[in-house]
C-alpha cells in the first residue's frame, strides 16, 4: 500500500494537539443540543460551525463525547475546520443533512469504538483538486455503517476503518484524491461489506482496500484511476451477485502479499487497463456462474493465481484478452461454462500438479495444455462427446486421464498415444480408435463401439460393449480381465447381441447380464457374446436373464455363447391361469430358433400380471350367466307358486277349493277333523257361488311373469379367477291346460337380457336372450310329480382391454345355445297345528351349455393379445333336497297365500373355463378358468299369493342361493288369468 494512505492514532493525536493551540473563531453557530455531555440524545437543526466544545470541531470534544446519540435533520449542517462531529466510544449518529469539514487532513465523523452511524445526508467533503490526504467521510475503530439510498459518504477516503466493521450501502461511498471508497488495513481487522443493488462503491486507487474482507455485492464497486482496483484485500470472502460489478483498471479483484481470495461469481468482475487481471491473487478459490474477463485490446488476464481451484459453471464465462486462466502449479479446474481467450491460451500451466475437469456444456476456446504430470478429467451431469485426437493439439501434456461423476461422455476420433483412463463413475462410451489406450474400470461403466487398448474391468463396475444396440461391439486391442464383482452387461434382441471382440486372452470372471432394448428374444439358438485370442479355461461366475427367461452360458473355444429359453410358466407365486398362459408360451417360444415376435410385450413390467390380463378369463363369464338364466326360467316352469300349480283341480270358478276331509281332490287339504260351524261360514262366505264338485271340467289359464337376478361369485386366488358378477333380466308368457283333474301341463317363452363383468378390469361382456320349456305336473293323492324342458338362445358380445402392449381393445361376438331340464317330486303334509302345509321334495336338474368356437378381433390398437376360443359343450347337474312350505288365510273375496323353500343344492360341475389360443401364435394354447360356484348353495325361497274370485290371481316371489362363494339374489312377479 502507498504510505500517503496510512492513517493511524498517532496522526489524529497530533492534529488534536495543534487543534488545541488554536484560537477558537470569532464567530461560530450553535445548532445542536445538548451543547456537550455523554449519555445524551442530541438535535443538530439549523446551521453548526465549530460549535465543539472541541476547537475546530462542528460538534464534540476533543477527547469525544461516550454513549451519546446525535439526530442531525433534514435541513440541518454540522461542520468543522477539522472535524464535522467527534465522539468516543459507544455512539450513535443519525444524519438525514449534512456533516462536513472546511480544511484540510479532515473526517466528516471521527468515532473510536462501537460508532453507530445510518446515513440518508452527506457525510465528508470531496476535493480532489486540492487534493486532501488523509481525510475520510467517516473515520471509526468498531463500527455500523449504514448508508441509505441518497446517502453519501466521501473523501480522501469514503470510509476509514482502524479496526473491525460492517458497512451496509445503498448509496454513494466515494474515495477521491487518490484514495479509496473503503479503506481499512489495521491489523488485525476484519470488514464486512453488504452493497445493495443501489450502492456503489468507487474510489481512485480502491473500490474496497482491507485486510480482511467479507462483501456481498448486489451494487457496483470500483477503482477508476489508472492502476485501481475494484476490491483489494489480503483475504477475501466475495460473494459477488448476478446484479453486482466489481470493475477496475488494473485489478477487478486482487490482493496485497500473499492473498487468499474466495470467489462466488454470478455477476461480473473485469479489468480494464492494460497488463492486469480481473482476479489475480495468490490462493484463489473461485465458483463462476457469470462473467469474469479483461477488456479486448488490454494483453490482461480474466484470472491470475498461484494455486488454487476454479469451478466455472454452465452460464459462466471466464474471457480473457491474451488468457483467460493463467496457474503457475496445482490448480484444479472445473469448466461446464466457457472459457476463451482473444489471442493466448484459454488455460496456461506453469508447473505442474494441475487437473483439468470438463463436464457436458464445456466450451474451451484457446489451448489448454497441461504441464508434465497433469491430470484431464471428464465429469458432471448429463451427456457429451470429446475428439479424443485433441489431445494431440489442443489439450496436450496431460499424463493421467479418469472419467468421474454421474455424466455420460462419448469419446470419438483417434489418438494413438497411450492415454491410460481410469473410469470411477458415469459411463465413458469409446467410439474412436485408442488402440493403445488403457481402461481401468473401478466404478461406473466402460461402452462403446470403438477400439481401446488392455482393458480390467473391476469389482463393482461394469462393462457394456456397443452402443445399447444389438449387433454393435467394442475391439479390445489387447488383453481384456473380469474381477468377480464385474458385470458384463448385454443388450439383446430376436437377432443379435452386443459383444466384445478381444484380440488377446480374455480372463473371465464376475456375472453377465443381459437385457433386451426392445424386449424381443431368440430361444433356443445361442447368440455369441465375446470372441478371444484364449479363454484360459476361465468362466464367468453367474447369469442373470430377465425375469420370465432362463438362459446358460455355452463355452466353445476361445468364444461364449448365451443361449436363452422362455420360462414363463416357471415364475414364483403364479397362479394356476398364469403358468397356463405362460407355459403354453414357452412351448411356442422355446421351439427350435424360436422368438418372441409381436408378443414380446409379455416380458415387460409386471410379467405375471401380464399372464392374467392375457389369459382371456372374460369368456368364462357367460357360462355362469348363463346357467343362472336357464335356472330362473325352468323355476318359471315348475313353480308350484305360480297361481293354480298347487291345486290338481281347479273349479268352474277359478278359485281353488278347501275340501273337507273327504274331499279327495282338493290341493289345500283337511286336517282331517270336522270343521267348526264359524270355519264353515268363513269358507262359505268366499265360496257361496262356487260349490265344491269332484266333477273333472278341463279349464285354461294364461299367465305373464316379469323376472330377474343377480349373482357374485368370489374368485380363487389359487387358480387366479376373479370375482364375476352376473345379471339376468327378462319377460315370460304362458299358458297352462288342465289335462285331468290330477294332471297340468303348460309353456312358456321368453326374452329378455344379461350382462356379466370380471374384477379388475379384466372385461364384460352381455347377451341377448330367447327362451322357449313346456312343463308337466301329475299329483297322487298328496304327492306330485313335475318334468320341464326348456331351450335357450343367446347373442354374446364380450369386450376387454389388455394394456400390455396397448391399450388394445378386443371384441367377440356370437350365438350360443342352452338346454335344460329337471325332474321333481314331493309329498305334502298338513300339520295339525294352523293347517299349514309342509311338503318335502327332491329334484334333479341339468343345464347344458354349447359354445361355438370364435375369435376376438381389435376394435382400437393392435390384436397382438387376440384370442380364439375353442367350442365347449359344458353340462351342470344339480340336485336338490327340501322342504316347501304353505299356509292359507281366507280373506274377502279373496285367499293370501304364503310360501317358503329351504333347500340344499349340489352341483356337479361347478367349474368354468374355456380353451384359448393366441391368433398370433397359433401353437401358444391353453386352458383359463373363471370364478366357479361351490359344489353345495343353500336355496331359500319366499312367496306371497292372492286369488281372486274372477279368475285373477298375482303372486311375488324373492329366491336366494347362498354359498361361501356365492351370494344370489332374484326375484319374479306374476299374473294369472284363468276360464
Amino acid at each position: 500500500m502507498r504510505s500517503r494512505y496510512r492513517v493511524d492514532r498517532l496522526w489524529f493525536a497530533a492534529m488534536c494537539l495543534v487543534g488545541a493551540g488554536a484560537s477558537a473563531p470569532s464567530a461560530a453557530f450553535a445548532a445542536c443540543a445538548p451543547p456537550t455531555g455523554d449519555n445524551v440524545t442530541v438535535t443538530c437543526s439549523g446551521t453548526t460551525l465549530n460549535q465543539g466544545p472541541g476547537l475546530n470541531i462542528g460538534y464534540g470534544s476533543t477527547a469525544g463525547q461516550n454513549g451519546v446519540t446525535i439526530n442531525v435533520q433534514g435541513a440541518a449542517s454540522v461542520t468543522g475546520t477539522s472535524i464535522g462531529i467527534n465522539v468516543g466510544d459507544n455512539n450513535t449518529i443519525n444524519n438525514l443533512g449534512t456533516i462536513t469539514t472546511s480544511g484540510n487532513d479532515v473526517f466528516g465523523i471521527q468515532g473510536n469504538t462501537n460508532l453507530t452511524v445510518t446515513n440518508s445526508g452527506t457525510i465528508g467533503r470531496l476535493d480532489i483538486q486540492n487534493n486532501i490526504f488523509d481525510a475520510a467521510g467517516i473515520a471509526a475503530s468498531t463500527f455500523l455503517i449504514t448508508n441509505n439510498a441518497g446517502g453519501t459518504l466521501q473523501g480522501t477516503f469514503g470510509i476509514q476503518a482502524l479496526g473491525s466493521g460492517t458497512v451496509m450501502n445503498s448509496g454513494l461511498i466515494i474515495g477521491g484524491g487518490g484514495g479509496d471508497g473503503i479503506n481499512s488495513l489495521a491489523i488485525p481487522s476484519v470488514l464486512t461489506v453488504t452493497n445493495n443493488a443501489t450502492g456503489v462503491i468507487t474510489g481512485d486507487a480502491n473500490g474496497i482496500n482491507a485486510i480482511s474482507a467479507v462483501v456481498f455485492n448486489y451494487g457496483t464497486i470500483s477503482g477508476v484511476n489508472p492502476g485501481s482496483t475494484g476490491l483489494n484485500a489480503n483475504t477475501v470472502v466475495l460473494t459477488n451477485y448476478a446484479s453486482g460489478v466489481i470493475t477496475g483498471d488494473q485489478f477487478g479483484v486482487s490482493g496485497n502479499q500473499t492473498p487468499t481470495l474466495t470467489i462466488t461469481n454470478l455477476g461480473t468482475i473485469s479489468v480494464t487497463g492494460f497488463g492486469g487481471a480481473a482476479v489475480q491473487g495468490n490462493v484463489v478459490n473461485v465458483v463462476n456462474s457469470g462473467t469474469i474477463l479483461s477488456a479486448p485490446g488490454t494483453g490482461a488476464q480474466a484470472i491470475g493465481l498461484n494455486n488454487g481451484s476454479i469451478t466455472n459453471n454452465a452460464g459462466g464465462v471466464i474471457s480473457g484478452d491474451f488468457i483467460a486462466i493463467a496457474a503457475t502449479g496445482n490448480t484444479s479446474i472445473f469448466n461446464a461454462g466457457t472459457i476463451t481467450t482473444n489471442s493466448g491460451p484459454a488455460i496456461q500451466f506453469s508447473s505442474g500438479g494441475n487437473t483439468l475437469t470438463l463436464a457436458p456444456g464445456s466450451v474451451i476456446n484457446g489451448t489448454a495444455h497441461g504441464f508434465g504430470a497433469d491430470t484431464f478429467q471428464l465429469a458432471g451431469d448429463g451427456t457429451a462427446s470429446f475428439n479424443a485426437s485433441l489431445f494431440t493439439t489442443q489439450f496436450s501434456g496431460y499424463a493421467v486421464f479418469n472419467k468421474i461423476g454421474t455424466s455420460t461422455w462419448t469419446l470419438t476420433g483417434s489418438n494413438a498415444t497411450a492415454m491410460p483412463w481410469t473410469i470411477s463413475a458415469g459411463t465413458l462410451n469409446v467410439n474412436g480408435t485408442l488402440q493403445n489406450s488403457s481402461m481401468t474400470v473401478n466404478g461406473g461403466t466402460l461402452a462403446g463401439t470403438g477400439t481401446v487398448g488392455n482393458t480390467s474391468i473391476n469389482n463393482g463396475a461394469n462393462f457394456a460393449p456397443g452402443n445399447g444396440t444389438p449387433g454393435t461391439f467394442m475391439t479390445v486391442n489387447g488383453n481384456l480381465a473380469f474381477q468377480s464383482g464385474a458385470l458384463y452387461l448385454l443388450q439383446i434382441n430376436s437377432t443379435a447381441t452386443t459383444f466384445t471382440n478381444v484380440t488377446g486372452t480374455a480372463a473371465l470372471a464376475g456375472t453377465v447380464q443381459v437385457t433386451s432394448p426392445t424386449n424381443s428374444y431368440r430361444f433356443n439358438s445361442p447368440y455369441t457374446i465375446l470372441t478371444s485370442g484364449g479363454l484360459g479355461g476361465g468362466r464367468f461366475n453367474a447369469l442373470t436373464t430377465p425375469a420370465g427367461i432362463n438362459g446358460s452360458l455355452i463355452y466353445s473355444g476361445n468364444n461364449v455363447l448365451l443361449n436363452l429359453m422362455s420360462g414363463l410358466g416357471q415364475l414364483p407365486g403364479e397362479t394356476v391361469n398364469q403358468r397356463a398362459v405362460g407355459s403354453a408360451l414357452d412351448a411356442a417360444f422355446n421351439a427350435a430358433g424360436g422368438v418372441s415376435g409381436p408378443l414380446s410385450a409379455i416380458f415387460t413390467s409386471n410379467i405375471v400380471q401380464n399372464l392374467a390380463q392375457v389369459s382371456g378369463e372374460v369368456a368364462t363369464g357367460s357360462q355362469q350367466t348363463t346357467f343362472d338364466a336357464m335356472n330362473l326360467f325352468l323355476g318359471l316352469l315348475t313353480d308350484p307358486f305360480i297361481t293354480g300349480r298347487g291345486n290338481p283341480v281347479t273349479p268352474s270358478s277359478g278359485a281353488a277349493p278347501f275340501a273337507e276331509e273327504d274331499d279327495s281332490a282338493s290341493a289345500y287339504a283337511a286336517n282331517g277333523k270336522s270343521r267348526s260351524k264359524s270355519e264353515r261360514d268363513a269358507y262359505a262366505a268366499i265360496y257361496r257361488k262356487a260349490p265344491l264338485a269332484q266333477t273333472y271340467d278341463p279349464r285354461w289359464s294364461v299367465w305373464a311373469a316379469g323376472f330377474g337376478g343377480s349373482q357374485t361369485t368370489d374368485g380363487n386366488a389359487a387358480l387366479g379367477s376373479n370375482n364375476t358378477t352376473s345379471r339376468v333380466f327378462g319377460v315370460a308368457a304362458g299358458a297352462d291346460y288342465l289335462l285331468s283333474p290330477r294332471t297340468i301341463a303348460g309353456f312358456a317363452i321368453a326374452g329378455g337380457g344379461t350382462n356379466f363383468s370380471i374384477a379388475n378390469g379384466f372385461g364384460s361382456g352381455r347377451s341377448d336372450l330367447f327362451q322357449a320349456g313346456a312343463f308337466v305336473k301329475h299329483t297322487v293323492g298328496q304327492a306330485y310329480i313335475s318334468g320341464a324342458l326348456a331351450y335357450g338362445w343367446q347373442d354374446i358380445t364380450t369386450d376387454r382391454t389388455v394394456t400390455v402392449a396397448g391399450p388394445d381393445r378386443l371384441h367377440a361376438d356370437f350365438n350360443a345355445n342352452a338346454y335344460s331340464g329337471r325332474v321333481e317330486g314331493g309329498y305334502r303334509f298338513v300339520t295339525p297345528w294352523m293347517a299349514m302345509g309342509i311338503t318335502p321334495y327332491a329334484a334333479g336338474q341339468f343345464t347344458t351349455f354349447d359354445l361355438p368356437a370364435y375369435a376376438e378381433q381389435a376394435i382400437t390398437g393392435t390384436n397382438t393379445f387376440a384370442l380364439a376360443y375353442g367350442s365347449r359343450s359344458v353340462t351342470d347337474t344339480r340336485s336338490e333336497l327340501g322342504i316347501r312350505t304353505d299356509k292359507s288365510y281366507a280373506m274377502q273375496g279373496a285367499i293370501l297365500t304364503l310360501r317358503t323353500r329351504f333347500a340344499w343344492a349340489h352341483d356337479f360341475n361347478p367349474d368354468r373355463n374355456i380353451a384359448a389360443t393366441f391368433q398370433t401364435l397359433p401353437g401358444a394354447s391353453f386352458v383359463v378358468g373363471g370364478a366357479a360356484q361351490a359344489h353345495d348353495s343353500a336355496l331359500t325361497t319366499a312367496s306371497a299369493e292372492m286369488k281372486w274370485l274372477n279368475g285373477w290371481s298375482a303372486a311375488a316371489t324373492f329366491e336366494g342361493e347362498f354359498s361361501n362363494v356365492t351370494q344370489s339374489y332374484a326375484g319374479k312377479g306374476v299374473v294369472r288369468y284363468a276360464w
